[in-house]
């Protein structure tokens, strides 16, 4: 008799743990859909550019995709909400994600493809310092995600 009840508490735990598996990964996928459709460039804030820019793969496109993800991670720091230094520092990183991406949509009209290319260079220099910021924030002191924050920052703002 025992055993059957081992046996069977076993079974329903396999289970419990299976069902909240399938949900978590069922979830993790419908939320990561619902953010590569959506139009925002940081979490909650919609962007500027075209809504094509979720699927093309123009330069620019994928640059600006790129600057979705990096500042995505940033956002989902989960240390970041306790400091008030870095919340404003986090929102002025947030206006230089915005105002790389404005360039990016800029560049996007330019017809002189020398130029353009250019313009596009200097913004994917910046959108590889971006894209290096999250793993620098993780578990990091203040002071350090701080300063690091605010060098991303210039250097978008520079591009």
């Amino acid at each position: 008799m025992i055993a059957f009840v081992v046996i069977a508490i076993t079974v329903v735990m396999a289970l419990f743990i299976l069902v909240g598996a399938a949900w978590f990964a069922w979830d993790s996928d419908k939320r990561v859909k619902r953010f590569a459709r959506s139009t925002d460039l940081v979490p909650g804030k919609p962007g500027r550019a075209p809504a094509s820019w979720t699927t093309t793969t123009s330069t620019e496109a994928l640059l600006h995709r790129r600057i979705r993800y990096a500042i995505a991670d940033v956002h989902a720091n989960p240390a970041i909400p306790h400091y008030p230094d870095l919340v404003a520092a986090r929102d002025r990183l947030d206006d230089a994600v915005f105002g790389l991406d404005d360039k990016l949509i800029a560049a996007s009209d330019i017809a002189d493809d020398e130029e353009k290319t250019a313009r596009l260079s200097s913004a994917e220099s910046a959108v590889v310092v971006l894209e290096e910021l999250p793993k620098k924030l993780w578990e990091a002191p203040e002071d350090s995600q701080l300063a690091d924050m605010e060098k991303v920052t210039s250097a978008l703002e520079r591009a």
